[in-house]
């Protein structure tokens, strides 16, 4: 009977285990956006950028280390008995003993342990917001080679438009007997050429809109399409006002943040050489006379072999390193300041120019030819060639455009500019 109930019982077991639906991974959900903007872009990468999460957290983590450091140390509870008797011969000599005992830091090394903690805190607010930076910076940069590949293949597409038109006509030539069968096969050409071109354009657009999800900080997210135009207009700042600007930027002011820090750590390093001081208050029972007395006693480590004199030495080169930390980050932040502001000035020349001097001239050229063409003027082999160089034209036109877009991303997100 008890063998069947087993059976029973563990055919039930295996029965319910079997029935628990398992546990499958499922796919992250897809987000489409459309008409995405870069402030939009920025927003969503402040809220979804595990970076700058981590960043915040490293935050509540110093501060909570800075609340600890402040704490004053807990009373200790003291019990004893002292000598018992082991066996029943002895004389009832026992007494017991029961109180509290407490540490004293001395050499304020509570109250400076606390102010390291909080410069500490301070460092990595301000490494936060240095990454918030950093990470606009590349969301800024992103964007700017998504909007460009978009554009791309936007022009890509009416160059495939323009070369089916001329398929078109071309083949109604043909077949009025105006044009060579050759010249169909060259626009043919011209046509594959082009749908190749804008495949290529439709792919590296969509991997430029993976990278700029990529840098807002989620993979799953799916952007179809962009809001903005390339042809803004930026203002240069000086050279004089960059300089004016290095010492208000985040990285200069945690570098400086940090050497406050290291200083406190020394600080709290000779604090440390002071020992703390126990003091003790002692109630003791005397059971052999029956009397009630009350000990106190104090105690100090004597720095005979430890006297933190590593400790102190760690601290003042720590020191020393990130003094030399902030003279570097000062000095890397100006170079790439000035470098910033010349690679913007040299991109903005360079788009200005290929405006006004080569678009306007690119257009005339094409439209006098397509005119001179349909009269029959020219030759089908005279008019590809400037069919082509009003693409490249384009082409060229929205790549200095990008440029812009780069060199004014890097020196924005270098001075926290819009």
């Amino acid at each position: 009977m008890k063998t069947q109930f087993a059976i029973v019982f563990l055919a039930a077991a295996l029965g319910s285990l079997a029935s628990v639906p398992e546990n499958k991974p499922t796919a992250p959900a897809v987000t489409a956006v459309e008409n995405l903007t870069l402030e939009q872009a920025f927003e969503m990468a402040d809220s979804l950028q595990p970076q700058i999460a981590e960043a915040k957290a490293l935050v509540q983590a110093a501060d909570g280390r800075a609340r600890q450091a402040g704490a004053f140390p807990n009373p200790e509870a003291i019990l004893g008995a002292q000598q018992l008797p082991l066996s029943g011969n002895q004389g009832n000599e026992r007494e017991y003993v029961a109180g509290l005992g407490q540490t004293l830091p001395l050499g304020r090394r509570l109250s400076r342990a606390r102010e390291a903690e909080m410069l500490d805190r301070e460092v990595r607010a301000r490494g936060s917001e240095v990454k918030r930076r950093e990470i606009h910076r590349r969301v800024h940069s992103a964007f700017a080679t998504a909007l460009y590949q978009e554009r791309a293949w936007q022009a890509q597409s009416e160059i495939v438009q323009n070369a089916t038109k001329a398929v078109t006509v071309t083949h109604a030539r043909v077949e009025a007997g105006d044009t060579p069968k050759e010249d169909l096969a060259r626009v043919e050409m011209e046509l594959a050429r082009a749908k190749v071109e804008a495949q290529r354009a439709e792919s590296l657009c969509e991997q430029a809109r993976v990278g700029l999800a990529a840098a807002i900080g989620d993979a799953s997210l799916r952007v179809t399409s962009l809001a903005g135009t390339m042809d803004a207009t930026f203002e240069i700042p000086t050279v004089e006002s960059l300089v004016a600007n290095l010492w208000a930027q985040p990285e200069t002011a945690m570098a400086e943040a940090d050497l406050r820090a290291r200083a406190a750590r020394v600080d709290v390093a000779k604090a440390e050489r002071i020992p703390d001081l126990k003091v003790e208050l002692l109630y003791h029972r005397l059971e052999a006379s029956g009397a009630n007395t009350l000990d106190v006693g104090l105690s100090i480590p004597l720095p005979l072999f430890d006297r933190s004199q590593g400790r102190l030495k760690e601290a003042a080169a720590e020191e020393a390193a990130a003094e030399a930390r902030a003279r570097m980050t000062r000095n890397d932040l100006s170079t790439r300041l000035r470098e910033s502001c010349l690679q913007l000035t040299a991109a903005l020349a360079s788009s200005r120019t290929v405006k006004t001097e080569i678009l306007a001239r690119a257009d005339t050229v094409l439209e006098t030819a397509e005119a001179r063409y349909a009269a029959g003027d020219i030759s089908l082999m005279e008019i590809l060639p400037v069919r082509r160089d009003w693409a490249a034209v384009q082409l060229s036109y929205l790549e200095s455009l990008r440029d812009v877009m780069r060199a004014w991303a890097e020196l924005s997100g270098s001075l926290g500019l819009p």
